[in-house]
């Protein structure tokens, strides 16, 4: 594959069983994915990620460890190629959307956002990893 890896950084925040989910519009579609997006350059993805979540949800968090690295994947939603990376982290206080960003952030229980049909493989395979095989989760 010639041309950018296109490293993208993702968050998973978990409180009371619950896992912070952005409900985003991409590509016309509306997604189930975690807070987070690209790495820019002369940047970590770990550093990406906690500029994202001050950008996407205006808090400040902490990672604690990678769960999921898939490689580079097609993306069902934007029909490109991306390279992204799971991260377990953790914050303190209530994630809040700016209003300019179009999207609403909420924490779910982790089937309901498996089973939506609106999540991409990936971010499935880490909440399994984060969770393990619990049905209910």
């Amino acid at each position: 594959m010639n041309g950018p890896v296109n490293l993208r950084a993702y968050g998973l925040l978990v409180r009371d069983s619950r896992i912070l989910i952005s409900e985003e519009k991409v590509a016309g579609k509306d997604i189930l994915k975690f807070p987070g997006g690209g790495v820019e350059t002369n940047e970590t993805p770990e550093q990406a990620l906690r500029r994202e979540f001050m950008e996407e949800c205006s808090l400040s968090i902490e990672v604690l460890r990678l769960l999921h690295a898939p490689g580079t994947l097609y993306s069902p939603w934007t029909h490109t190629h991306y390279t992204p990376m799971y991260y377990q982290v953790d914050g303190i206080g209530k994630p809040t959307a700016p209003t300019h960003e179009g999207l609403k952030l909420s924490f779910l229980i982790p089937i309901s956002a498996t089973s939506s049909g609106r999540m991409a493989d990936p971010e499935i395979e880490a909440i399994r990893r984060l969770f393990g095989d619990d049905p209910t989760a």
